[in-house]
């Protein structure tokens, strides 16, 4: 029997996801994301909630649509290296809490996914929140092996909002649409 161990359980006490089907996005979300080098874009919208005296955090991600094979399914690795800090202190790693959505010209009224930090919820109208992901890599698994395989990054993007950017820039017998939704 494996026995957890106290980073494991501090981990799980820290930041725990919860289920969020009746929480929408309100309009004052802070969106941030990027872009794919082949085209189309990745946007996050996140903000603040008090859930049990704690700090929440809730919110959507949506891709463009539609991707080449080797960026379809990179988002959940992206994700993963983003960021929530407030008042520049770090809350949060790892942005795969938040619920997928179709690209939207607004994400207000959207079904969020949320989280729960080790945070007391102070209510503080000054606090900045930011989200930030980070430039990065994508590695197809079919090219994994292949030295010269193709080279991928996802960047940070001064787009307001970057899943509404030009999907792919690959021809299309090389693309596939994404599924909607949390059926990703």
């Amino acid at each position: 029997m494996l026995k957890p161990t106290l980073i494991t359980l501090l981990l799980l006490a820290l930041a725990t996801p919860i289920g969020a089907a009746s929480v929408t996005l309100g309009p004052g979300a802070v969106i941030a994301g990027g872009e794919y080098t082949t085209g189309g874009g990745l946007t996050v919208a996140v903000e603040p909630r008090p859930i049990n005296g704690k700090l929440g955090l809730c919110g959507i991600w949506a891709q463009s649509d539609p991707m080449p094979v080797y960026t379809r399914r990179a988002a959940s690795t992206v994700l993963a290296k983003g960021v929530v800090q407030i008042d520049g202190q770090t809350v949060t790693r790892n942005l795969n809490f938040l619920n997928r959505v179709r690209p939207a010209e607004s994400y207000a009224g959207a079904p969020t996914g949320c989280m729960v930090v080790n945070r007391a919820w102070t209510g503080d109208p000054t606090a900045r929140m930011t989200v930030r992901i980070p430039r990065q890599k994508i590695i197809a698994t079919s090219a994994s092996r292949l030295e010269n395989g193709p080279r991928v990054f996802f960047t940070r993007s001064d787009l307001v909002n970057p899943a509404l950017a030009k999907g792919s820039l690959v021809p299309s017998y090389i693309t596939s649409r994404s599924s909607s939704g949390t059926q990703y």
